[in-house]
């Protein structure tokens, strides 16, 4: 079923990925970045973000911790991504709760960012459907994926070229011509913050390396989800987890077969 991906390691060249993260989940992802032979740049002074911008080769926006000034910085990095057609991830971290949050993934959509991410609960609340979210996280109840699917296919019109990434038990990537529901990963993954923000950076390392929106994306959840699969261990405390998970993260690449291991189903 996974045919139509092919297998990004090594990659091609140590891409530099700018990502305007949240202080919490930052260093994971700038080892995270660094584990699949990539370089990480965290800078978000709205004095210097496109000194930094301008040199990568992809860049990753999340909302989570927003603050005034990061906020000045993310639409200046958004709009230098747009002019330079620089692969550009957005992460919608907190927008249940947040309008002002909500308000800047609005705007940012008019940038075009190649892939838009959330959780099951963010993306419905973006997209205008019923949602429970609270805070950050997503809610048991907003797992139906049958009316957002359709939703998702109607907005990859309104912004051709980008793609959707919603994770959760089962991870959904929609783009203009093609669905995937993915079955991969644990319920164990929640317990550490930062697993979706990972997702996203990992993402921007794919596209950095010239995959489209779609195969980037589902290449992302797939392989975090499946370095987790590798190390779950029943009576697993929560620290040795994300330890040997991260770990894994540097490991799996060497597997060439990694890709078969992807379950789950795409639709044209």
């Amino acid at each position: 079923m996974m045919q139509e991906f092919t297998n990004p390691f090594p990659l091609t060249s140590s891409s530099l990925i700018h990502c305007i993260t949240n202080e919490i989940s930052c260093e994971m992802l700038a080892n995270g970045i660094l584990a699949l032979g990539s370089k990480p740049v965290m800078a978000d002074d709205p004095r210097e973000v496109l000194d930094f911008t301008k040199q990568s080769q992809a860049l990753f926006i999340n909302l989570g911790h927003l603050s005034a000034e990061k906020e000045k910085a993310i639409r200046m990095a958004a709009t230098y991504a747009n002019q330079a057609s620089l692969p550009m991830v957005v992460d919608a971290v907190g927008i249940v709760a947040s309008p002002i949050r909500k308000d800047l993934v609005r705007d940012l959509l008019d940038y075009r960012p190649t892939v838009l991410k959330g959780n099951m609960s963010e993306i419905r609340s973006l997209v205008g459907l019923k949602h429970h979210g609270v805070g950050v996280d997503a809610s048991a109840k907003d797992q139906e994926t049958e009316d957002l699917l359709q939703v998702l296919k109607d907005w990859c019109q309104l912004y051709p070229g980008m793609s959707f990434l919603v994770t959760g038990p089962k991870d959904l990537i929609v783009s203009e011509n093609q669905v995937a529901v993915l079955r991969n990963g644990c319920a164990e993954l929640d317990w550490i913050t930062g697993t979706g923000d990972l997702v996203g950076a990992l993402t921007a390392v794919f596209l950095s390396q010239g995959k489209t929106a779609f195969e980037a994306s589902c290449l992302a959840v797939s392989y975090l989800n499946i370095a987790a699969e590798r190390i779950l261990v029943q009576g697993m405390g929560l620290e040795d987890f994300r330890f040997q998970t991260l770990n894994q993260l540097s490991l799996l690449k060497r597997d060439e077969n990694w890709l078969d291991t992807i379950k789950g189903d795409i639709y044209e």
